[in-house]
């Protein structure tokens, strides 16, 4: 009997910015005063009060997922607007960073912010997290194993932070490079089996390195809380449909993976090096140039190694009644260009980036279903 489809949930962390000047907003309280309990999904702070976060239903279908990102965008839409605030999906912010910091007055933000000083201080980044369903520890593990191959590709297709503290960065995903500064952050490495997962979280609440296992950020991790396997690298994106289709793509790399390790199909290491190298590639060009694949050593241009990896996903893409969304979602990338590209073309020559916050505005909402707080 085939396995069943895995569950999928998608996490959004959205900037508060002042729709005239498009500079961020520390108005996260405020908003999640304002929504109460009128929206389907939980609603939460992050590091910044400039920031705030979605976490969606338990979703079966992606036609699930679209639904659920769209109506929670459009509840925070309207309660950011009651609070004089515009709610904005990208991946950094063009304009000048604050001169204030914003830190959530909680106690593990405060904690966090004594300790990382200035890297937390410069962590005005917003991603995108995906959950797919694992109920196997021992099973998760090897998954992330299976799946670093293809996290420059999924870095690539992602990126949507080209600017930074108001200038053109020359980076697709400039939000990753600032975040590849925190400490636990990065691909995760390769571990044996859950022994050595174990072993490893021992070894880093030993070193002092973490509390415990919750602050790991790697890239794709285990959460403690879900049983889930869950994909971090993304930086949010600007439409609800590139949501969807990057969730649906997701879902169908872990299960394939599954069917690999199930099969014998399994990669062999990959050099932390050359994927620490295939990733930064991946933030700086996008996929206006080559990419590199970190299993083989291979560069090639970014529109075969995208298909090669649905390719690689296809039946699981099918199995999933997925594939005809995600090969949408990656089409339209390549004719219109990823997020990055998109914010700028609306800046333009002459330089203004608030125009990339202003279309980030219209682009966070074109999707969404606003209801009346």
């Amino acid at each position: 009997m085939a396995p069943s489809i895995p569950s999928i949930g998608v996490e959004e962390e959205y900037q508060l910015v002042d729709p005239t000047s498009g500079r961020l907003l520390p108005n996260c309280k405020r908003v999640i005063e304002q929504i109460g309990k009128q929206t389907t999904a939980e609603i939460q702070h992050e590091l910044h009060l400039t920031q705030i976060e979605m976490a969606s239903k338990v979703c079966k279908t992606l036609d699930e997922v679209r639904r659920s990102v769209s109506i929670v965008r459009g509840d925070l839409i309207v309660a950011a607007g009651n609070t004089g605030s515009a709610l904005v999906a990208a991946g950094t912010n063009p304009l000048p960073v604050p001169a204030s910091d914003s830190f959530t007055p909680k106690r593990r933000y405060q904690v966090m912010s004594q300790r990382f000083q200035q890297i937390a201080r410069d962590m005005l980044i917003f991603g995108c997290h995906v959950h797919v369903s694992m109920e196997d520890r021992s099973m998760g593990v090897q998954v992330m194993n299976q799946c670093r191959r293809w996290l420059p590709i999924l870095q690539a297709l992602s990126a949507n932070s080209p600017y930074w503290d108001g200038e053109d960065t020359g980076y697709a995903s400039y939000r990753r490079e600032l975040w590849a500064q925190w400490p636990m952050a990065g691909p995760p490495p390769h571990l044996d089996d859950l022994a050595d997962h174990e072993a490893c979280v021992d070894e880093l609440v030993r070193a002092g390195a973490i509390k415990d296992e919750s602050f790991i950020y790697w890239d794709i991790r285990l959460p403690t809380k879900v049983p889930t396997i869950e994909f971090r690298g993304a930086d949010v994106m600007l439409a609800v449909e590139e949501t969807v289709g990057y969730a649906g793509l997701i879902r169908a790399i872990v299960m394939q993976a599954m069917q690999d390790i199930h099969s014998n199909r399994i990669n062999r290491p990959i050099r932390p090096s050359l994927l620490s190298y295939a990733m930064w590639h991946a933030a700086r060009y996008g996929i206006s140039k080559d990419l590199v694949d970190p299993l083989t050593c291979e560069k090639l241009a970014a529109k075969e190694a995208v298909f090669r990896l649905l390719d690689e996903v296809r039946p699981s893409l099918e199995r999933a009644g997925d594939e005809q969304c995600v090969n949408g979602y990656v089409q339209r990338l390549f004719d219109v260009g990823i997020g990055a590209d998109r914010q700028r073309a609306a800046v333009g020559p002459d330089g203004d980036v608030a125009q990339a916050v202003h279309y980030a505005i219209s682009e966070t909402g074109r999707s969404a279903v606003v209801n009346e707080c």
